[in-house]
């Protein structure tokens, strides 16, 4: 299953930019845009491993030789040295599985869920998730909403938005991403996604990634933890 994690995160972040107007490129070892990406998305992600340090890192190189400024390269399984390009480490996480059939832990809850459908209702969602910031540059664009393989979801209570979440059905498996909830809902929230990924997609497996606190939720929920990636920054 974390092959197919990481296939699916690289998938969703070309999707993203895709919907900005620059896709990415697939090779089989990295996927990679040279372009300047949303605020948050990488500019290179890494799909194989220790194997192919060496390619990867002489491709990177490469790839930020074209255009100055800032770098984001996540290195799904731990393998590249990026400190001799002057990359440093901005974090460490954890890939997150979930098979169709293991039964998770989760509260019953009152909250209601809808998908995400307009462009007002997008630009809400995305500044409740940003914890009510707006960014200079819309990161979530509606061309999103027309993709089948992809879902917005916000969560109410009461009326009130409660959370939301993103789920991306590529690469055999759905991700689940963008996670936010308002108050002490956090756990209520990804059990909430969790139930709508099974009724959206039956029989798909859930993946993610998740550290610290975020990480400890997901484990106590039912998630396997799949192996370790960390992100790297330049500029």
């Amino acid at each position: 299953m974390l092959h197919r994690a990481v296939l699916n995160n690289a998938l969703w972040c070309d999707a993203v930019c895709a919907a900005q107007g620059s896709a990415g490129e697939f090779s089989p070892t990295l996927w990679q845009i040279s372009e300047g990406t949303p605020p948050f998305y990488p500019n290179a992600i890494t799909l194989t491993g220790e194997a192919t340090a060496s390619e990867q890192e002489t491709a990177i190189a490469g790839l930020t030789r074209l255009r100055p400024g800032g770098w984001g390269v996540k290195d799904s399984y731990c393998a590249i040295d990026l400190s001799p390009q002057e990359f440093e480490i901005l974090f460490e996480a954890e890939w997150i599985g979930l098979e169709a059939n293991t039964p998770f832990k989760s509260s019953h809850d009152d909250l209601t869920w809808r998908r995400i459908t307009t462009t007002t209702e997008l630009d809400a969602w995305e500044t409740a998730w940003a914890g009510g910031e707006r960014h200079e540059r819309t990161i979530f664009a509606e061309r999103l909403l027309r993709d089948p393989a992809i879902v917005i979801l916000a969560a109410y209570a009461n009326g009130d938005l409660s959370g939301g979440g993103i789920l991306n059905h590529q690469g055999g498996v759905v991700g689940h991403s963008n996670l936010f909830a308002i108050g002490n809902k956090e756990d209520l929230v990804r059990g909430g996604l969790i139930r709508e990924a099974r009724r959206l997609f039956p029989g798909q497996p859930v993946v993610g990634y998740e550290r610290s606190n975020d990480l400890a939720s997901a484990l106590a929920l039912g998630f396997t933890a799949l192996g370790p990636l960390r992100v790297w920054v330049r500029g």
